[in-house]
């Protein structure tokens, strides 16, 4: 019996079982933090891009307007486990009519 709790495996295994556990929630918090800071720094871009259109000394119809399609997702995200990709599957996009 004690050999279980006092067992150097089983207590390696539940060591790095937490690792992982930690590692997993730490992943998720910071690609949270990434999609809140890409949206961010989108939102500014367009502010620049709007602010600069209200100062130049260009007539309205010639002013240049940021394209947002041309833009490169500059934050990739982590491959994920089988798992969350199917959970992800049923969830509905933001934004998207339903």
């Amino acid at each position: 019996m004690f050999k279980r709790f006092f067992d150097p495996a089983t207590i390696y295994t539940r060591r790095a079982q937490r690792c992982m556990d930690e590692a997993r929630m730490a992943a998720l918090e910071h690609e949270s933090a990434a999609e809140h800071h890409a949206a961010l720094a989108s939102m500014y871009r367009d502010r620049v891009a709007r602010l600069q259109n209200e100062l130049s000394p260009q007539p309205q119809e010639t002013r240049i307007v940021r394209d947002t399609s041309s833009q490169v997702a500059r934050i990739t995200s982590l491959k994920k486990r089988d798992e969350t990709a199917a959970a992800k599957a049923g969830m509905i996009a933001q934004g998207v009519a339903g």
